[in-house]
């Protein structure tokens, strides 16, 4: 059975339908960010809760860019401009990390 809608009843569902698909393309971006961003600090710190990091967690970040630091200052590897672009995207203290 189909109904008929008038030229109002069109328009309002046209839309709905363009805020659906917005919203829709908004959060798809969104989670394209979130994985590109995840997948980055994999990258540089294998094993790294992303969710955690991500999140905002002060105290994790520290401790995983800390963590990361020793394990750097042991292997003897460079990466330390890794790392200086962690501590800047995370908001951290150049002075408190090195």
């Amino acid at each position: 059975m189909f109904c008929l809608l008038n030229a109002d009843e069109m328009t309002k569902m046209d839309e709905v339908q363009s805020t659906f698909w917005r919203e829709w393309k908004f959060k798809l971006e969104e989670k394209k960010r979130v994985a590109e961003r995840s997948r980055e600090l994999e990258k540089i710190i294998p094993g790294v809760e992303t969710g955690r990091f991500l999140s905002g967690d002060l105290d994790y970040i520290k401790s995983a860019i800390f963590s990361l630091i020793e394990s750097v200052k042991s292997e003897k590897k460079h990466i330390i401009r890794d790392v200086l672009k962690l501590v800047d995207a995370y908001g951290l203290n150049h002075t408190e990390v090195f």
